[in-house]
């Protein structure tokens, strides 16, 4: 009897043991695939000038006041941005026209240097934030003493502070702020880790009640591929044949293309297979295949750029609309708000895509007839019956007046 409780305990202890361990597994098992699909998407480093990412003719855009006498100096002229993110940060370099440690640009009583950037999520309506944008990181100078702020905002004219540090204690020429360069890096998950989102980088210079601003175009995050799908899906020309070509281009962010360009310029010419686009949006390729073209499968590169905007119309005639906003229960509008009435509202994707047409040879006579045969069957026999039933008709009648007059001819 000892021994078979002894073996009882036993085994639930060991049944114990293994329900602890198998809730454990599932518990660290779900934390995983929670976690996997909870993070943004990495990517490599990415470089862009400023003249890729302007839209802007002299970049400087005046936000505040009427008066840039002192200001865009070279600490807040942005030349080049560089960005890379492992899914959980988002790391970037903001290259500036200064190369030089002046701290005491950073330091004068009434001047206020910011570098930051603004974030649109694309799983948010248009409506959701201001102008496009969702969410403004930036740090700011103010007397010598930096901080950092992220903010949410709404089309409503209010802003929800996410996070801030506030006084840095790095001094001048440290890891954020240095000769040439500002670096910011923004924790993903304290915008819940968007799969899919738009930057707008910008620096902001004032003195006094003046501010003036350099902001570049939105860029996609993920760097976007264009996904494109033709009709016919299959692409097959013979030999000497000519066709128009419909096609469907796509990303996260847009499908309005605006540009295609070919290796060559604007057509593609190689072993006499000609590839001209029609029309850009939607766009239509003019394929020509020549006689003389080889037989064999042709991807044709090229490289598409897609309209990025951040705001919302109620029609395609209609001028881009931003959202409204109301100045709620105290009746003043965050001055943020007012300077983002003059955002970047647009962008471009640009990235590669491929055509691929298959070039077979020419029909033989048989398939000729064949192909006429199976395309007019159906019509000639239809013709065929009709001209049959006409003669048919034809000789029945000719044959009864022949009959009567027989009869006519034999009574008299």
């Amino acid at each position: 009897m000892q021994s078979q409780e002894y073996i009882s305990l036993a085994l639930t202890s060991t049944d114990i043991i293994f329900t602890l361990l198998l809730l454990l597994i599932l518990s660290i098992s779900y934390s995983l695939f929670h976690n996997a699909f909870a993070a943004s998407p990495p990517f490599d480093q990415i470089f862009i000038t400023d003249e890729e990412t302007s839209n802007q003719t002299n970049d400087w855009v005046q936000t505040y006041g009427n008066d840039s006498t002192h200001l865009r100096s070279d600490h807040a002229n942005l030349l080049a941005v560089d960005y890379v993110s492992d899914g959980k940060t988002l790391d970037t370099t903001l290259w500036l026209a200064s190369n030089l440690e002046n701290a005491s640009t950073y330091s004068q009583p009434l001047k206020k240097i910011r570098y930051g950037m603004l974030i649109a999520i694309v799983s948010l309506p248009p409506t959701s934030g201001y102008n496009g944008a969702n969410y403004n990181f930036y740090i700011e100078e103010v007397d010598g003493k930096w901080s950092e702020y992220l903010y949410q905002l709404s089309s409503t004219g209010s802003s929800a502070l996410i996070d801030s540090k506030i006084n840095y204690t790095e001094s001048f020429g440290g890891p954020t702020v240095g000769p040439g360069y500002v670096k910011l890096r923004l924790n993903l998950s304290s915008i819940n880790n968007p799969t899919a989102y738009g930057l707008s980088f910008y620096t902001a210079e004032s003195d006094k009640s003046n501010e003036v601003r350099d902001f570049t175009n939105w860029i996609a995050i993920p760097p976007a591929t264009i996904d494109m799908s033709t009709s016919p899906e299959n692409i097959v020309m013979r030999q000497g044949e000519k066709r128009l070509i419909t096609a469907d281009m796509d990303t996260p962010f847009s499908n309005n293309v605006t540009s295609i360009t070919f290796v060559n310029g604007t057509d593609y010419s190689s072993n006499g297979l000609n590839v001209f686009t029609q029309r850009i949006h939607p766009p239509l390729f003019e394929v020509e295949v020549s006689p003389q073209t080889p037989i064999g499968a042709y991807h044709i590169p090229f490289v598409a750029s897609m309209l990025i905007s951040t705001t919302y119309t109620t029609s395609t005639n209609s001028p881009v609309a931003t959202a409204t906003f109301d100045t709620g229960a105290t009746g003043v509008v965050d001055p943020e708000f007012q300077v983002s009435k003059k955002y970047p509202t647009v962008g471009y994707i640009t990235g590669p895509g491929n055509l691929t047409v298959n070039v077979i040879a020419p029909l033989t006579v048989n398939e000729i007839f064949l192909d006429f045969w199976t395309t007019y069957a159906t019509t000639i026999a239809i013709v065929l019956s009709g001209m049959v039933g006409v003669l048919m008709t034809f000789i029945v009648e000719h044959m009864r007046r022949r009959k009567e007059h027989k009869q006519s001819t034999e009574h008299k």
